[in-house]
């Protein structure tokens, strides 16, 4: 059997998840998919990641899991992500993505209470993304958590 390279693994399946979550059309198969590409990308990260790839791959569980409709699901690795998140020296961008991730989790359960408190926490986190750039593209993510 050949050998895998996991790190490569890793990031074209936490890729794949993206096409699918930007896909149009996903039909149930495709969700299917997208919840196997999230989880078997986390594995690939535990093996060979660190720290950030970790928080990462749980937040993208919670994507995953959340445009599924599986909400305790999303809100299970949303909080993991954030928990995961308040270690010192992770980078801002990641902190206020994983505060996104928690507010887009308590809205896929409908409780829409503590998704208004996540996204207010999500956006002064966001406001601290010294990389305008990383700003930019957080802000949209918690922007789509409100339409």
């Amino acid at each position: 059997m050949p050998e895998i390279d996991e790190r490569s693994t890793a990031a074209a399946l936490y890729n794949r998840c993206w096409q699918l979550l930007e896909s149009d059309a996903r039909t149930a198969d495709d969700d299917v998919e997208l919840l196997t590409s999230a989880f078997t990308s986390r594995h690939h990260w535990l093996n060979v990641g660190q720290r950030d790839q970790w928080i990462t791959a749980d937040w993208m569980v919670a994507r995953a899991a959340a445009a599924t409709g599986a909400g305790d699901l999303s809100l299970t690795f949303a909080q993991r992500a954030y928990a995961a998140a308040q270690e010192p020296g992770v980078p801002d961008w990641l902190v206020a993505s994983a505060a996104e991730g928690v507010a887009r989790a308590f809205a896929s359960v409908g409780a829409v209470t503590q998704r208004d408190e996540w996204c207010r926490t999500a956006q002064a986190l966001v406001a601290q993304i010294a990389d305008p750039e990383d700003r930019s593209i957080i802000a949209e993510q918690l922007a789509d958590v409100l339409r």
